[in-house]
């Protein structure tokens, strides 16, 4: 590109400051026609009929963070081969105020290839106004056989080249929030967002968590910035939250199996264990009895439990279940009445008959007996019960009685001479010549006795004899029974 300037291009830049937009000037220089109609959008068409360098120029003004769209129509009449042409600008303020992009996709280069004979251009030009002021520049096009050339206070049209600025949401991120260029406030979006962001611009980002989760970065007290020069992917992610998940071994569970945030096979523990687990993962638990008198009353080996982690702390409890066994309590000859207490309970409960309950395992279970008249307990008293512990077996156990003694005094009266007696269920009778004999009889027995005569007559006979003797059932007292000689007349 050339350095120097022609007399004529001087001219017609001082035409151009001084405000002489539009005039038709004769000139041995420059013969073109120009036309600027200043609406929305502004419209300019310049007509070649020169070789020279030609100036056209419009005044644009724009209201604060607003645009404008700038149409220029470049018309080659003059045939001349090969013009060159450019747009530029003149603006007093920062370049960084303003910004060109093309308004639309039908434009040609703002500055292009030459202009054939009879071809045309053109440009469609945006102009954005990024600051709160209104402004005022000037615009034009550069036409020349030549290569173009500007003085400094003149620019170029540089368009802004503009990239993709992508905003992925990340798993746990529920809304992400932009900004661009010092906008006042963000824009959310709940899924991700793709925006055309020109070169240079700022923007700001940040995203909020979805329960159970965490920002790692970029939140809404400190949102990451960055600035666009060229097409750019962000992920916008979060870190999921650990909660507490404690497994409770409860009575009669030995050991506790779990399996927490993704693990392929289960842990154990032989005691009450607190976890940290990852919201929304899956856990999974299961316990095994102590011993043998205990079942598990759910989270097995072959149908573990298991549950979702919220939000919030939790506590499971793994509990077992004493086995039950049958416990047949069996009331005996002369036992009245059962009296029993199983499972913890603070007293007893009597029965008249034999009673089946069930016990829980490993509890101790207290029993005893109150006896009959005339009976008395072999053991399992009141004052003295009998207990057992239930282990892993059905038990029978049978409350027993002794049936009381009690003296049974056999007399014999003169002309007696021996009594024979049985007792107690003896088979064959005893015999004595004693006047009298004690004999301890159970109570509820029958006892058999009679005598003999001393001198057998006609007129006389025992009142209890071998054919025909007596007896009795023993009560729960002392008895005395005589054999005494009866006459006939």
């Amino acid at each position: 590109m050339k350095t120097k300037i022609s007399m004529k291009t001087i001219y017609l830049i001082l035409v151009i400051t001084v405000g002489l937009v539009g005039l038709g000037i004769g000139s041995t220089y420059a013969v073109f026609t120009a036309t600027a109609e200043i609406s929305n959008p502004i419209s300019f068409s310049s007509n070649l009929t020169y070789g020279g360098d030609i100036f056209d120029t419009v005044e644009v003004t724009i209201t604060p963070n607003s645009s404008k769209d700038v149409n220029f129509n470049i018309n080659n009449n003059n045939n001349i081969a090969g013009v060159n042409y450019a747009t530029w600008y003149i603006y007093d303020g920062d370049d960084n105020d303003i910004m060109f992009t093309s308004s639309s996709t039908s434009t040609d280069e703002n500055e292009g290839p030459p202009i054939g004979k009879d071809g045309n251009v053109t440009v469609y030009l945006k102009v954005t106004n990024k600051t709160s002021n209104t402004i005022t520049l000037t615009m034009g096009v550069i036409t020349s056989k030549d290569d173009i050339v500007l003085p400094s206070y003149m620019k170029l049209v540089r368009l802004t080249e503009f990239y993709n600025l992508t905003l992925t949401k990340g798993t746990g991120v529920s809304t992400v929030y932009y900004k661009l260029n010092g906008e006042s406030s963000y824009t959310s979006v709940t899924s991700s967002k793709t925006l055309s962001v020109a070169s240079g611009t700022t923007y700001s980002y940040y995203g909020d968590p979805s329960t159970g989760y965490k920002m790692n970065s970029c939140t809404a007290s400190s949102p990451c910035v960055g600035t666009i020069s060229g097409n750019k992917t962000i992920t916008v992610s979060a870190t999921v939250n650990s909660y507490n998940l404690t497994l409770t071994k409860g009575t009669g569970v030995g050991t506790i199996y779990y399996k927490v945030n993704g693990a392929s096979s289960y842990s154990s523990a032989t005691s009450s264990i607190t976890l940290s687990v990852n919201y929304g993962t899956t856990y999974y638990y299961y316990g095994i009895p102590s011993t043998t008198l205990y079942t598990m009353s759910s989270c097995t080996v072959s149908s573990p439990c298991s549950g979702t982690m919220g939000a919030s702390d939790i506590t499971k409890t793994i509990s077992a279940t004493s086995n039950s066994y049958n416990l047949t309590l069996t009331k005996g000859t002369g036992v009245s009445r059962i009296y029993y207490k199983i499972n913890g309970a603070s007293s007893y409960t009597s029965v008249t008959s034999s009673k089946t309950i069930s016990v829980k395992s490993g509890t101790t279970y207290y029993y005893y007996g109150v006896p009959s008249t005339g009976y008395t307990m072999n053991s399992c008293t009141a004052s003295s019960p009998c207990s057992i512990t239930v282990e892993t077996n059905n038990i029978s156990k049978t409350l027993s009685a002794t049936a009381d003694k009690y003296t049974l005094t056999l007399k014999k009266d003169t002309g007696i001479s021996r009594i024979y007696y049985k007792i107690n269920g003896a088979s064959t009778y005893s015999s004595t010549t004693s006047s009298s004999i004690n004999l301890l009889v159970e109570y509820g027995t029958t006892y058999y006795y009679y005598g003999i005569l001393t001198n057998s007559s006609s007129n006389t006979v025992a009142s209890c004899t071998a054919s025909s003797p007596c007896s009795g059932t023993m009560g729960a007292s002392n008895v005395t029974e005589t054999i005494s000689v009866l006459y006939y007349s």
